[in-house]
């Protein structure tokens, strides 16, 4: 009997947690704002190149950002099962980033860049 309304319970739980989980397109539709970098759980405020730094997913699949001061705009395609977006931008080069959360106010997300691989880069879509 135990062991019934534990496997029922973690049944339950798998469903809701799998759930929480689900990511749609429209959730990114915004702008994103710089808020934080992330290593290990310590946190780092952007630098003031960095400051006004952002992402904006357009509806139509395209994006412009700031970074470091540098405007860009491409064409961006998000994978639903690999939980990444894949951004080509005007020069035509790819850059893969994983989804590790988004909320209504918040976008964390990990870049397939050597040199930043490691960081966690958060997002606001709240000034």
């Amino acid at each position: 009997m135990i062991r019934t309304i534990l496997t029922t319970l973690v049944f339950i739980f798998s469903i809701h947690y799998g759930n929480a989980q689900k990511i749609d397109k429209k959730d990114l539709l915004k702008n994103w704002h710089l808020y934080v970098y992330k290593i290990k759980n310590k946190e780092y405020s952007p630098s003031k190149k960095e400051k006004n730094d952002y992402i904006f997913f357009k509806d139509d699949m395209t994006y412009t950002s700031l970074s470091e001061g540098k405007k860009e705009y491409g064409v961006w395609m998000f994978n639903t099962n690999g939980g990444y977006i894949m951004m080509n931008d005007q020069k035509k080069e790819k850059v893969k980033a994983y989804i590790i959360s988004l909320t209504s106010r918040t976008l964390v997300l990990r870049f397939d860049i050597d040199e930043i691989r490691a960081f966690e880069v958060h997002y606001t879509s709240i000034l």
